[in-house]
C-alpha cells in the first residue's frame, strides 16, 4: 500500500512539473498566442511526400456517402504543392480523379465524361487547401496578420482572434500531444466572409500527425481517416 501511495504521490508531482496532465497549453505559452502559433504553424510546414489510402465520408453537391480513396500528396521546397487523389466506389469503378500542381486543379468523374478545370471542390474538399490537408497541415494566420489580429483566450484550450473592426477571423483550439501543443480545429473566415473549418483528431502516436481529419465550407463537408499512410 505504502508502495502505491508513493507511486501516486510520483506521478502527480510528475504532472505539476512537467504540466502534462493538462489538456491545455500551459500558462507561459498562452501568454504569447502569436509565438505559440508560430510553433505550431512551422510543425506542419515541413516537405514531405506523403502515400497512403483513406476512408472519406462526404457531403456535397458533387458527391455524397463513403468512398475508398489512394492519395498521394508532395511538399518540396521552392515547388508547387502537388496532390493526386484517386477516388473509387465501394466495387471499385473510379469515382473520381483528382490533381492539384499549385493553384492548377483538374477533376475528372466519369460522369462529367471530361476533365473540370474550373472546379473548386469535390466531395466537400476545398481544393485550394486539398494538398494541405493531406499533408497533415491546417490553416494558419500569416506573420503580418499575427501581429494585427487581437487575439484573447475564450477558455485554456481555445483562442480567438479578431480584426480592429471586431470580426471573428480566426479560432483554434488546442490539446496537449507529447508534451507540446497541438492544433485540435480551426475556424478560419477567409476574404468575403468564406469560412473553413478544420477539425483534427487521433494522433498518431509516435509522430503526431492527425489519423483522422475532417473540413467543412459552404462547399461541404469531407471526413477522412488514414488506413495507411507513408512517409517518402
Amino acid at each position: 500500500m505504502q508502495l502505491r501511495s508513493l507511486a501516486f504521490s510520483g506521478s502527480v508531482l510528475a504532472c505539476l512539473l512537467l504540466s502534462s496532465c493538462s489538456s491545455a497549453p500551459t500558462r507561459s505559452e498562452r501568454d504569447d498566442p502569436a509565438e505559440l502559433l508560430k510553433g505550431v504553424c512551422a510543425l506542419a510546414g515541413a516537405p514531405r511526400e506523403v502515400i497512403g489510402s483513406v476512408w472519406m465520408k462526404a457531403k456535397s453537391k458533387e458527391a455524397s456517402g463513403q468512398f475508398p480513396a489512394t492519395v498521394q500528396a508532395r511538399a518540396r521546397p521552392d515547388e508547387p504543392l502537388e496532390l493526386r487523389l484517386e477516388v473509387t466506389q465501394l466495387l471499385g469503378a473510379r469515382a473520381a480523379l483528382i490533381e492539384i500542381h499549385g493553384n492548377h486543379f483538374k477533376v475528372e468523374t466519369p460522369k462529367q465524361g471530361s476533365v473540370n478545370r474550373k472546379a473548386t471542390s469535390w466531395g466537400g474538399i476545398p481544393l485550394d487547401w486539398a494538398s494541405q490537408l493531406f499533408l497533415d497541415r491546417f490553416p494558419c494566420p500569416s506573420e503580418q496578420d499575427l501581429a494585427v489580429i487581437r487575439w484573447r483566450w475564450l477558455s485554456e484550450s481555445e483562442l480567438e482572434g479578431r480584426s480592429d473592426s471586431g470580426q471573428v477571423l480566426w479560432k483554434f483550439k488546442f490539446r496537449r500531444w507529447n508534451l507540446k501543443p497541438w492544433v485540435e480545429s480551426v475556424f478560419w473566415q477567409k476574404e468575403h466572409g468564406k469560412i473553413l473549418e478544420v477539425t483534427r483528431d487521433d494522433p498518431d502516436p509516435s509522430e503526431g500527425w492527425a489519423r483522422r481529419w475532417e473540413a467543412s465550407s459552404s462547399s461541404g463537408q469531407v471526413k477522412v481517416r488514414w488506413k495507411d499512410r507513408k512517409i517518402q
